[in-house]
């Protein structure tokens, strides 16, 4: 929707998140991004758009929360929004933290109530800030609203650096995503080497998902199951309101998503390239791993993987995650035909069943 926005659209799209089951496996977070800035009043508050919102947001707010959800906002490190610059909204303009820290911080989360933001980096680029210093002192404003439980989210368009850790639990590692394979493929590759920086709540953002807007089925299972693997945060990017069948049992497939939430919170390395083809793996906290076969390339090929290269031995079951069902029993190798744009995404258990391995 870009800056089109307005408050019956978020409602709507928060209902369609509860009615069509999304928070049932975990979706919880409503976002609304750029496209709700009014003006700075002569004390320098912020308002809402008067035609987008023009009760304000904190009624969005209090409805996002009552269906059980939470609320995220959006801001920019500096004076200007990257909606000023890339949709013309003349309202961007001054509405980014630069010089208001204390004061949007108090806005949005004690006035408004939020509990995430994205902060985004248009304006603080434009005016040449150094982005630790700037993302460190609206980390201090948020803490100072007396709110520890605020999320913050660091969109620098690429990693940050490891400072990021001490003020943001997920930050962006590249330009922003579009519907299209390449910018898919573009997003993985910029995550390949990133796993180091993983975990502990604190995630390497490979953007929002483009499900369910024009790529194929093969290259929406390599959308999602890549950022399954990469622990990756999850952020429909579509209509929830008007998806098909198959995108939505896709985003709510709850074996695959149980692998991006593993409690562990690691993310997938390569242990096997060649080419095209590139074969990752994570441990997962109940012993067993996942594993995603990717094929970049444009033909079908048969892909393997042997327990050493896993550094596993015995006897393994393998599970189909995409179809919820084992599929063999390994002792050394597992190979497949993996569908060109495509990626097998399974799950090695130590022993002869799934139940076995997890009691479930």
């Amino acid at each position: 929707y870009r800056v089109n926005i307005n408050e019956a659209l978020i409602k709507k799209q928060a209902t369609a998140l509860v009615e069509r089951g999304f928070n049932a496996v975990g979706y919880d977070y409503i976002n609304i991004d750029d496209g709700f800035f009014g003006t700075r009043d002569a004390e320098g508050n912020m308002h809402t758009h008067p035609e987008r919102f023009p009760n304000g947001l904190r009624p969005v707010v209090d409805y996002i929360h009552a269906l059980g959800l939470y609320a995220g906002i959006y801001s920019d490190a500096g004076g200007n929004t990257c909606g000023s610059v890339f949709d013309n909204d003349v309202n961007g303009i001054g509405a980014g933290f630069y010089g208001h820290d204390q004061q949007d911080a108090n806005r949005y989360f004690l006035d408004w109530d939020f509990d995430f933001i994205k902060i985004d980096y248009c304006g603080g680029d434009h005016l040449g800030l150094d982005e630790e210093i700037r993302y460190r002192a609206i980390h201090r404003a948020i803490l100072n609203t007396g709110r520890d439980d605020v999320r913050i989210n660091v969109c620098r368009w690429a990693f940050p650096g490891v400072w990021a850790r001490e003020v943001a639990g997920s930050w962006r590692i590249d330009g922003d995503i579009g519907p299209n394979w390449e910018a898919v493929k573009r997003l993985v590759s910029k995550n390949l080497y990133l796993s180091a920086y993983a975990g502990g709540g604190h995630y390497n953002d490979m953007d929002m998902l483009e499900i369910g807007r024009g790529l194929t089925r093969s290259q929406e299972e390599v959308h999602f199951g890549m950022w399954c693997v990469m622990s990756s945060p999850l952020l429909i990017g579509c209509d929830m309101a008007q998806m098909d069948d198959f995108t939505r049992s896709l985003l709510t497939n709850d074996e695959v998503i149980d692998v991006n939430q593993d409690p562990l919170g690691l993310q997938a390395v390569p242990v096997w390239q060649q080419g095209d083809q590139v074969i990752y793996a994570k441990h997962l906290e109940d012993g067993s791993m996942a594993v995603g076969l990717f094929n970049r390339g444009w033909q079908t090929v048969k892909m393997n993987f042997t327990l050493r290269m896993l550094g596993l031995r015995g006897r393994q079951t393998v599970r189909d995650l995409w179809r919820q069902k084992d599929l063999t029993e390994c002792t050394d190798k597992f190979e497949t035909a993996v569908a060109p744009h495509g990626v097998v995404l399974v799950r090695v258990y130590p022993g002869n069943s799934r139940e076995q391995a997890t009691g479930k």
